[in-house]
């Protein structure tokens, strides 16, 4: 409860942490009397790309972040006007059991090659994946129960958001491992598609 709700939601962003941080605490000071600061979150290394001249960024998984992103130099669709919902996140990544996870592991249960960020049936980085590839004994390509599939808008009635996401490293926990992973911020016309998202993710 304590890093949730609120009414307003600023984001400050900056080459420079300093910078950002400085921002949020003169905005603090000047809503001082009128506003308080309820929670905030420090992150950095942009996980998702966000327009045509952006290279894909990478998280702390190591994969390549937000290929499928929709872009801001895209046209404006319809439903942007009259604004849209924002959804904030905070997402635990262990990243040490990660890392002693097997490569060809890895890119099975993200649905693409590590290295290029291509779907694993082939192409490049976008080329649309083909979930109806098959390998010579007849099993998808793209594994069933990979994000790529699961998240994506043929299997999600078409549901597409607008990713800006964040890499965090909050210290470490009481068992000495990374308190880290994304902070994941999305942009939707309705709150429903992000429910519709996360629990395609999770069945």
């Amino acid at each position: 409860p304590g890093e949730s709700g609120g009414d307003l939601c600023i984001q400050a962003c900056a080459d420079d942490p300093q910078v950002a941080v400085h921002a949020i605490r003169n905005l603090s000071r000047i809503a001082f009397g009128r506003a308080r600061l309820r929670w905030s979150q420090l992150g950095f290394g942009r996980t998702s790309r966000t327009t045509t001249a952006q290279a894909t960024p990478r998280n702390l998984f190591g994969f390549k972040d937000g290929t499928a992103n929709i872009l801001a130099d895209d046209a404006e669709p319809a439903w942007m006007a009259g604004g849209s919902y924002l959804v904030a996140r905070k997402i635990a990544m262990l990243i040490e059991s990660w890392d002693r996870v097997r490569l060809a592991e890895q890119d099975a249960i993200v649905g693409r090659d590590k290295g290029e960020g291509a779907p694993l049936s082939g192409g490049d980085e976008f080329t649309a994946p083909d979930f109806a590839a098959t390998d010579a004994s007849g099993e998808p390509l793209i594994p069933t129960r990979s994000h790529v599939r699961l998240a994506h808008p043929e299997f999600n009635d078409g549901t597409r958001i607008l990713r800006r996401g964040y890499n965090f490293v909050d210290g470490n926990n009481d068992l000495g491992r990374l308190d880290a992973g994304l902070f994941f911020l999305s942009y939707q016309r309705s709150p429903d598609q992000f429910v519709r998202l996360q629990r395609a993710l999770s069945a």
